[in-house]
């Protein structure tokens, strides 16, 4: 089976990126959230996608920008690289220097991001999507408005104006709560020449290290650290184990249990060291920094004594110290507090989503940048959800009712707020099933949906029986027949949200996390 997964999983991410558009979206999706639910090999297969795809060729690119914007490349850019930082499911993006014309107050040497969107895209989504609206024709009625509501959503994404006009209206609402620059920065849109247009964006250009990359390179370092192979090892050790906690019920860990799960296999010292909460991060930290800095010394000393020998077998003592010696460790700038790092994202996505409205609804690793001060830096506003007043509210009363374990809370908010699954049977109805399903099942899957993923076996109230939540979900014995906006939006979000984490071997609670934004949403709104 391991061969099987092994030789298939690169044959799914070929097929994903011949066919484009929506499918690379999805790819990225399921390589963020897949940790610990879908198999290593699938998992470590589609990764690759949330940092980019195959890139276009310069001449391409160029020609789309200047039959975009009407002018020629020269006359706008003073240098352009040609080889891209990036490429996307939908454009690829370059580094440049804008050329001063005129009297535009264009700083000579401040490098931007020019994003270049692929041509035949908006066509490959519109028929994605209408295809996509004909199977939900006739297999889920109820759900079209659903399915049109995403349509909508990933054709602003198409628009770059659109896009420009995000990260300037999510930038002044972090600035509001003092989050922007303080903990984040959103690139700034510099349109000074005019040349935005709905195929081209010209943006600030930050520098960085990609949150992917800060994760694998924290992986390398316990696996060297733990005395692991590889960090590929530790990455399916890491999975096996995720998945192990998914499995366990809330009831079966302690509070302190619940970030501290992972076990190297080879000792209780490993065990200990490896848990990934906080306290036990910054020890492994330390570590590393302090074993970096004894074998600096080490070769310093090395290098020394080497050269004294040399000097004395030559009769004489050199007191100069040569250009040639060892230079020192430059400080590895990806070495970042990664549990505050994704603390802050999550808080970060906490507010847009419930206290604005208006948020990032692709914040996938590939999306976020760790800035060499620690700050985030958040990419890619292209797909933004909205939420009207109403939605909001829902979201912070479930947020509430999760935290504080009020699960006949829980069931009546997504009853109230118009979420439907019915059984099952054979690809149809069961008789008499127009009323939702057992309300243990519906407080688990608004769990996964706005919390924690819990794979532990469910206990059915109406029947008492004991399921194997996995076993009811692959069989198809429960069809989602209604999905809210609101619950579909929300549970992408945080199922980005705990996929990231899930990646980096920290689970989360996402309810917990977000509460103390929830409460003073409530406390603000009197008619809650």
């Amino acid at each position: 089976m391991n061969h099987y997964r092994r030789r298939t999983a690169p044959k799914i991410v070929d097929l994903i990126l011949s066919l484009g558009g929506i499918y690379i979206k999805i790819g990225q999706l399921f390589s963020t959230i897949g940790t610990g639910i879908l198999d290593e090999e699938y998992v470590n297969a589609l990764r690759p996608l949330q940092d980019g795809v195959p890139a276009r060729d310069f001449a391409q690119i160029s020609k789309i920008i200047e039959e975009s914007t009407g002018e020629k490349m020269s006359d706008i850019f003073s240098s352009f690289e040609e080889v891209p930082i990036g490429a996307a499911s939908i454009a690829q993006a370059h580094r440049a220097v804008l050329r001063k014309r005129n009297n535009e107050e264009i700083d000579v040497d401040d490098e931007v991001i020019v994003k270049i969107q692929y041509p035949e895209v908006a066509e490959l989504f519109r028929l994605d999507f209408n295809n996509l609206e004909l199977v939900t024709k006739l297999m889920a009625p109820d759900n079209l408005e659903f399915i049109k509501s995403l349509r909508k959503r990933h054709e602003n994404e198409l628009d770059f104006r659109i896009e420009a006009d995000n990260l300037r209206e999510c930038t002044l609402n972090l600035q509001k709560y003092d989050i922007e620059p303080r903990l984040v920065r959103i690139p700034r849109v510099r349109n000074e020449t005019g040349i935005c247009t709905k195929h081209v964006l010209a943006m600030e250009y930050l520098r960085g290290t990609g949150l992917s990359k800060v994760i694998e390179e924290e992986q390398h370092r316990f696996a060297k650290a733990l005395g692991h192979s590889s960090a590929e090892e530790l990455r399916k050790t890491l999975g096996n184990k995720m998945r192990k906690h998914f499995e366990e019920s809330e009831d079966d860990r302690t509070e302190d249990r619940d970030s501290n799960f992972l076990e190297s296999g080879k000792s209780k010292a490993s065990t200990f060291i490896m848990g990934s909460a906080p306290f036990f991060t910054n020890i492994l930290r330390a570590f590393l920094n302090v074993k970096l800095g004894v074998d600096e010394t080490c070769d310093r000393m090395r290098y020394s004594g080497a050269n004294v020998l040399k000097t004395l077998s030559a009769g004489k003592i050199n007191l100069n110290i040569s250009r040639n010696r060892p230079k020192k460790h430059a400080k590895n700038k990806s070495n970042f507090d990664l549990s505050r790092v994704l603390k802050t994202l999550i808080h970060v996505h906490g507010i847009q989503m419930i206290k604005d409205g208006v948020y990032n609804a692709d914040p996938h690793p590939g999306n976020v940048l760790v800035l060499p001060d620690g700050r985030l830096g958040l990419l890619d506003y292209g797909m933004v959800g909205r939420l009207v007043d109403a939605d909001r509210k829902n979201i912070a009363k479930l947020i509430i009712a999760l935290s504080n374990k009020d699960k006949n809370r829980v069931v009546q908010i997504y009853k109230e707020g118009g979420y439907k699954a019915i059984w099952m049977k054979k690809n149809r109805p069961l008789l008499g099933s127009s009323e939702m399903v057992d309300d243990n099942l519906l407080h688990r899957f608004a769990t996964w949906h706005f919390d924690r993923l819990d794979l532990s076996p469910v206990i059915l109230a109406n029947t008492k029986e004991k399921k194997d939540i996995m076993v009811i979900m692959k069989s198809g014995s429960v069809r989602e027949i209604v999905i809210p906006d609101w619950i579909d939006q929300g549970r992408r979000l945080t199922g980005l949200l705990m996929g990231v984490s899930a990646q980096a071997a920290r689970p989360v609670s996402i309810s917990k996390q977000w509460k103390h934004i929830a409460e003073e949403v409530i406390s603000e709104k009197s008619d809650l």
